[in-house]
């Protein structure tokens, strides 16, 4: 999964949840806390494989259980005692996401359950380890961006392409429905900014 799509899938599960549970829409805060969970574990490993060769591959230390599960617990914590649960549980949502997010795509396309990701280091992890993490990056988007412009144009959608496409819809309209989190703030601090 792109980075981009952990982010967005973590975002629909965190608002839904929210609303269910709390009936609020995520602030700005949450909503930044869930795209950096959702993010950090290729944040961790893409870099530590790609640029620097610490790791054996891209989906490593901040993809396995052992350091996930710590960490989002630890996070809650923290944010419990410092009377903000809900960031706590932002963080812990996009991160504990991400998971899945890497496997679940690929066990549906071929139906094989690749869960050693998630066992590092008692397993050997998963991803690559290439010479950059800018030449890995650009090599693994440009094509998938190419190829997604390519199969929008030519009408050709096939059903992982309908179902991308529908969740970034979701997405988009769910943020829309819960007030633009993010940018509503930056304008409003922006006006506030000039007004003075």
């Amino acid at each position: 999964m792109m980075p981009w799509t952990h982010a967005i899938v973590a975002y629909i599960g965190f608002s839904l949840v929210s609303h269910v549970f709390s009936r609020t829409a995520p602030t700005t805060r949450e909503t930044v806390l869930v795209a950096f969970g959702a993010l950090l574990p290729d944040l961790i490993d893409k870099p530590l494989a790609w640029q620097f060769g610490l790791l054996e591959g891209g989906r490593t230390l901040g993809h396995s259980i052992f350091t996930a599960v710590p960490l989002a617990v630890a996070a809650v914590v923290v944010a419990v005692c410092r009377g903000r649960p809900r960031l706590g549980l932002a963080f812990a949502a996009g991160y504990l996401l991400h998971l899945p997010g890497d496997i679940v795509p690929a066990y549906l396309a071929t139906g094989d359950l690749q869960l050693d990701t998630l066992l590092w280091p008692l397993t050997a992890g998963g991803g690559s380890q290439g010479e950059s993490f800018v030449g890995e990056f650009t090599s693994n988007v440009v094509p998938y961006a190419k190829g997604i412009a390519a199969a929008v144009l030519s009408g050709d959608l096939s059903r992982g392409l309908l179902v991308f496409l529908s969740l970034w819809a979701l997405a988009v309209a769910l943020w829309v429905y819960d007030g633009m989190p993010v940018v509503r703030d930056s304008y409003d601090w922006l006006r506030r900014s000039i007004g003075r």
